[in-house]
């Protein structure tokens, strides 16, 4: 028998009653996915990671990737874990968290979709902390209730906006002495100027950091990321994880690129200099805009021209992300674009020149 709440559950993956079509023949500006083509030396390159133990075996292990992050992050490979991406991070933490008597959780809102539709899954109390001007939390408010774990995508999503990293060190001390976990989502931290919470993990057994390889390497594609807790949380989480829950081929491919480093630093690069393109194209139209820590940008557009561009663009093979974000006033009537290569980003502006008509 179907569990009768999960019947109330809503889920859509498409604006505007879009039936289902596919992504790869559509410039893709409309999920924070890389934009920018790999070029033929990685492909090439990638393509010679391909032998035929890589389609036929599970994975062996994942040692080496491990130790290539330990670098990176520095942090022991005692406290990290690689996972199918962020997301079922997320899953994996609700499921182990379950068990005990708090059945509430808090995070900033709005946030990242799949947080709610996992509370409700799980069937925990989601506190939505509404955050004041420029991300201050109300502290007192957030602790008021009963919580298991809290979470913080730092930078946020939909805002794009970072969290001091002093504030976030006061709320897992805070919620280390309640035993409650803070969870922080760092997906997209390398576009920002701030550094991660990452080696506070060594110091504080309530924290949980979450990294992905979908957003600053470019690749949403493989479903792979890791996650840095303590030893012991670490442990639990294999004990519920299912067997071989990442491809040999995700893990050979994210070894070429934590190898390579130089792919995601001037792929970030180029994020950051092509927004100075988009505020300057914004600029000379008189477009009011928001800039972001990630690799999104946000135009405000006329509220009933909105439905009207977004079918422009997608009858011309460009898909943008609409929406209202009550929330946050000052996204309110926007656009919001992936930011990719300045060719691209022409384009984008040459075809909005077409359509939009400001009132």
């Amino acid at each position: 028998m179907l569990l009768q709440h999960l019947k109330k559950l809503y889920r859509t993956a498409n604006w505007f009653g879009q039936t289902y079509y596919d992504r790869t023949k559509y410039v893709r500006l409309d999920k924070n996915e890389r934009v920018t083509s790999f070029s033929k030396k990685i492909m090439n390159d990638i393509k010679g990671l391909v032998f035929s133990d890589i389609l036929q075996t599970y994975p062996s292990s994942v040692e080496k990737l491990t130790k290539n992050i330990s670098k990176k992050e520095r942090v022991k490979k005692e406290n990290i874990n690689i996972i199918p991406g962020s997301d079922s991070g997320i899953k994996y933490i609700f499921e182990i968290l379950s068990g005990g008597k708090k059945r509430a959780m808090a995070s900033i809102y709005p946030t990242y979709g799949m947080l709610e539709i996992y509370a409700k899954i799980y069937r925990y109390k989601f506190v939505k902390i509404i955050p004041e001007k420029n991300l201050k939390i109300d502290i007192k408010k957030l602790f008021k209730h009963k919580l298991s774990f809290i979470y913080i995508a730092n930078p946020n999503q939909p805002s794009g906006k970072y969290i001091e990293q002093e504030i976030i060190l006061n709320i897992i001390k805070i919620a280390k002495k309640k035993n409650i976990f803070v969870v922080i989502d760092e997906a997209y931290i390398d576009f920002s100027k701030f550094k991660s919470t990452s080696p506070f993990v060594k110091k504080f057994n309530n924290l949980i950091v979450l990294k992905t390889f979908s957003k600053s390497f470019g690749l949403a594609g493989l479903r792979i990321g890791y996650l840095m807790a303590s030893q012991k949380f670490n442990k639990i989480l294999n004990t519920v994880r299912p067997s071989y829950d990442i491809s040999h081929f995700s893990i050979k491919v994210a070894e070429y690129f934590l190898k390579k480093n130089n792919i995601m630093s001037s792929y970030v690069k180029q994020v950051q200099n092509t927004k100075k393109y988009l505020i300057a194209e914004c600029k000379k139209r008189d477009l009011k805009f928001v800039n972001t820590e990630t690799n999104f940008f946000y135009i405000n557009i006329s509220n009933n021209q909105i439905k009207k561009i977004y079918n422009f663009m997608f009858a011309r093979k460009i898909l943008i992300r609409t929406g209202f974000f009550d929330d946050f006033k000052n996204l309110n009537n926007s656009i919001r674009i992936t930011v990719g290569d300045k060719e691209t980003m022409r384009k984008f502006f040459y075809l909005l020149d077409k359509v939009y008509k400001k009132n």
